[in-house]
């Protein structure tokens, strides 16, 4: 799992931007009923980048939040328990403030994994005990270091200043998330 969980985060983080939306699926998910309209946009579109960015972004959120809500019951340990807890806080206030920020400019973020990361939130649903444990805060780990480089560059290469702002600010986030699950045994991400 170990080997597969880092293949995976590499390669989702690094191949995301190439892969643009072609990770969805064929057929839309169908709209929930009388959804109401998205606001008519205030800015202009994003640039392509800004808006690769925004929707890796959105699908690391739905893969961190699956995982850690599955951690708030599944692990043993009451410390991992809490670091999953506050995980699904803060990628959820992260992902309504990137939500915010995308529809200013007209882009709908699809708030869904990628099936790589259902494939990986499939294979740790199977696991138990200290396993689920190791894996959970492994994967933790090694996300929260795949996702501050890129949250880093964002920072930096933005053309919106409130993404760039975003970025910044979660790039503090991410680091925090990355040191506690290292404090509870994560091994050492690969980079």
């Amino acid at each position: 799992m170990k080997n597969y969980a880092v293949w995976f985060l590499c390669a989702s983080v690094s191949l995301l931007p190439a892969a643009g939306l072609a990770a969805r699926p064929a057929t839309p998910p169908a709209a929930p009923p009388a959804a109401a309209p998205a606001p008519a946009p205030s800015l202009p579109p994003l640039t392509e980048s800004d808006s690769t960015f925004a929707e890796n972004v959105s699908a690391l959120n739905a893969f961190e939040i699956t995982i850690s809500k599955m951690a708030t019951t599944e692990a043993k340990r009451r410390k991992v328990q809490e670091f999953a807890t506050r995980s699904v806080k803060l990628h959820t206030t992260n992902e309504a403030a990137l939500s915010t920020i995308a529809l200013k400019h007209g882009l709908t973020l699809h708030k869904e994994m990628s099936p790589d990361e259902e494939e990986v939130a499939a294979q740790l649903k199977t696991e138990t005990g200290a396993k689920f444990e190791r894996d959970y805060l492994d994967l933790q780990a090694q996300a929260a270091s795949d996702a501050l480089a890129m949250f880093q560059n964002e920072a930096e290469s933005a053309a919106d200043p409130e993404l760039k702002t975003y970025a910044s600010t979660t790039a503090d986030t991410l680091q925090t998330l990355l040191n506690d699950s290292l404090k509870l045994g994560a091994a050492k991400p690969s980079r």
